[in-house]
């Protein structure tokens, strides 16, 4: 039989060794913990920025959807011709040299 001494030394001994597994496991489990919740913190930052980024953009794309439109028109068309002194080509004449070819108006 074993003295109660060297007994309660082995208890001790691997009660220490649990103890400290059971240490060790819970710190690296609280970091990881801490590094998820960080890395998913980090992430949703980057996520609401980019939803603001493509809001602004959505919104600038449609204010130049709208002056495209505007320009567009016939009436704005119109406008700028005459403003620019542009007059309806009557009779087109092409010449050709070399490559290319250039419409005159006559």
């Amino acid at each position: 039989m074993m003295n109660p001494i060297t007994k309660l030394k082995n208890l001790t001994s691997q009660g220490n060794w649990m103890m400290r597994a059971l240490l060790i496991t819970t710190v690296v489990l609280g970091f990881s913990y801490i590094w998820q919740v960080n890395v998913a913190a980090t992430s949703g930052y980057a996520m609401r920025d980019l939803d603001r980024g493509i809001s602004a953009l959505e919104h600038d794309n449609e204010r130049l959807k709208l002056t495209v439109s505007r320009l567009q028109s016939v009436d704005s068309v119109t406008t700028r011709m005459q403003m620019l002194g542009l007059v309806e080509m009557e009779e087109v004449k092409y010449v050709v040299g070399g490559d290319s070819a250039v419409a005159v108006n006559r």
